[in-house]
């Protein structure tokens, strides 16, 4: 059951929790924090309390991990540690998924340049 929705996606609940955890983790690892603290403020409490602890585990050493992350970005701003050159940052950029301020595309457009040949 995913709460947010009222979707039943034919999971156990301790799937359900392993699914929105590796969506959490992805995030991390694609450098969007503000997509992760959206669904930690989402699905957090779930997590930290789910049944697998596995899941609860790994969510608590996350949060532990992504603190200093939310507060750097909170002073340098938002997308500030955003991994411009990950694959699927690009795809989704290019797709219109990552909606970009003038900043964002700067620092995608410094990431993503072709090599200058000489």
């Amino acid at each position: 059951m995913n709460a947010k929705s009222d979707v039943h996606w034919g999971r156990s609940p301790e799937e359900d929790d392993g699914t929105v955890l590796s969506a959490m983790l992805y995030a991390e690892e694609r450098g969007d924090y503000s997509v992760l603290k959206g669904f930690m403020s989402d699905f957090g409490s779930r997590l930290r309390n789910s049944q697998d602890k596995e899941v609860a585990t790994a969510y608590g050493e996350l949060e532990v991990r992504s603190a200093k992350s939310f507060e750097y970005e909170a002073k340098h701003g938002r997308h500030s540690l955003m991994k411009w050159d990950h694959p699927v940052n690009v795809e989704w950029v290019k797709l219109g998924l990552i909606k970009l301020t003038p900043e964002d595309r700067q620092a995608f457009e410094n990431r993503n340049r072709p090599p200058v040949t000489v």
